[in-house]
């Protein structure tokens, strides 16, 4: 996306540690992490009718930017310039862990993996968060309670749901994780090199 390339001179300007850039039918969203701060500031734009997400974007980057050299007139410094914008925009109900995107982690699994996921009726980020393996199992049973044949379920159901629940309960006993640069849903910056990444889609 071409309104990202341009967004790096703002980004390094205000001397972003991490950033994520996100849309919805009537807004764009950049969040900002610096370096310095705790804190994320969110930077929000409307949309016009019939703009894409990147104009608008555009929109945004062009006039912050014009608000910083605005400060910079008024003999701020540089950096008291970039301070003064970002402070003025913190959002404090945002966790700044969110937009980091080192800190993900994604299930390796193969295709009957995938398969297993489905018939079992969980998501992949019930793999991430806690004992996997419970979890697995608890699912397992609660499926079981609906397919199982004394219960006037589906028998073949039901032997589908079985193989399911083997299959990962083995991945369990040695699950495999590879990292992430990407975010959930959205763009992902990292300032240390300088460079977007696109979301990551489960």
């Amino acid at each position: 996306m071409w309104s990202l390339s341009l967004s790096k001179g703002l980004l390094q300007t205000l001397n972003a540690r991490y950033a994520a850039f996100s849309f919805n039918d009537t807004h764009v969203a950049l969040d900002i992490l610096p370096a310095w701060s705790k804190s994320i500031s969110r930077f929000m734009r409307e949309r016009k009718s019939g703009h894409p997400p990147a104009h608008t974007l555009k929109e945004l980057v062009l006039e912050t930017g014009e608000q910083w050299y605005q400060k910079r007139n008024h003999r701020f410094s540089r950096s008291f310039a970039s301070q003064s914008i970002l402070e003025e925009k913190v959002e404090n109900s945002i966790n700044p862990e969110s937009i980091k995107p080192n800190a993900n982690r994604v299930p390796r699994l193969s295709i009957d993996q995938k398969k297993g996921l489905k018939h079992l009726n969980i998501s992949t980020d019930t793999l991430i968060l806690g004992d996997c393996a419970t979890m697995i199992k608890r699912a397992y049973r609660g499926m079981a309670k609906v397919y199982h044949p004394d219960k006037g379920g589906d028998g073949e159901k039901f032997k589908e749901l079985a193989r399911a629940h083997e299959i990962m309960q083995e991945w369990a006993e040695n699950p495999r994780f590879r990292s992430s640069n990407s975010l959930p849903g959205s763009w992902s910056y990292n300032g240390y090199k300088n460079r977007w990444s696109p979301p990551l889609w489960r």
